[in-house]
């Protein structure tokens, strides 16, 4: 009977921490991914599955991440769920092993009502289950993530420049008020040019904003495996240096065994 006691006795705390900490046990990784751009701010939001157990996360309203941006001051100047309505009902958002959910949320730069100034600041997301696999989630620092991205000054030469197309064929439009009627683009992805620098000629109104229109065109097999394509715009000086550089998402690619869910 003592040994049976002994038995029970050493068994029962492990028992005990399986079903406390098992969620927390779990492979998964929660992350956010921040991509400035001249007129807004791209957060790639991402929940990776790195193990062999399907997650289901419960969430008790339709809203499941907050994000909150602060200065150097730590001063909050965006909440993401500030003004915004959430259904009240459970969600339920499942994710097979090696498989993603990934979702991207946008701010504009705007504090009440004005441009933020230009320099560092701070994203702070939070992932917003309360269980995973019908287990109470007790312990939450993998649902949180912080990153530091900058916000540019404001560009005075480019301004409503919009995307359309996918998989390698882009239009972009937008209004620029460059000084001469030449403008310049090129793309590539941080890594590799997919496309050098080329010159875009627009209509001669001089000290006026005028509307441009490009096509990018790129063949299926050159496109990146996981990144983000960037068309770069910008016009260049009397002695040929770039000035005004305003940097354009096209698409953002991910690897076909880390999708899932967006």
């Amino acid at each position: 009977m003592r040994i049976l006691l002994c038995v029970i006795t050493l068994l029962f705390p492990s028992l005990q921490k399986t079903v406390t900490n098992g969620v927390n046990e779990l492979n998964y990784r929660f992350y956010v991914i921040p991509t400035a751009g001249s007129e807004r701010v791209d957060f790639e939001i991402v929940v990776e599955n790195t193990g062999e157990v399907p997650l289901h996360f419960e969430f008790p309203t339709s809203q499941l991440v907050e994000i909150t941006i602060t200065d150097q001051s730590r001063k909050e100047v965006y909440v993401y769920s500030k003004g915004r309505y959430f259904l009240q009902a459970f969600q339920t958002v499942s994710i097979e092993p090696h498989q993603s959910l990934r979702r991207v949320e946008k701010w504009n730069y705007q504090f009440k009502g004005s441009r933020v100034p230009p320099g560092e600041y701070t994203v702070h997301t939070t992932f917003r289950p309360i269980r995973l696999n019908d287990q109470p989630i007790t312990n939450r620092t993998k649902l949180t993530n912080s990153q530091k991205f900058y916000v540019p000054e404001e560009n005075n030469i480019f301004r409503e420049v919009k995307v359309s197309g996918t998989k390698g064929n882009y239009v972009v439009t937008g209004e620029t008020i460059v000084s001469n009627r030449e403008l310049y683009y090129s793309v590539e992805d941080g890594h590799s040019e997919f496309i050098p620098e080329t010159k875009l000629l627009v209509p001669s109104d001089k000290g006026e904003w005028r509307l441009f229109k490009l096509e990018v065109h790129l063949p299926n097999e050159r496109l990146p495996v996981n990144g983000s394509l960037m068309l770069n715009l910008y016009e260049k000086s009397w002695d040929g240096k770039i000035t005004h550089s305003y940097p354009v998402i096209l698409e953002q690619f991910h690897h076909e065994k880390n999708r899932g869910t967006e």
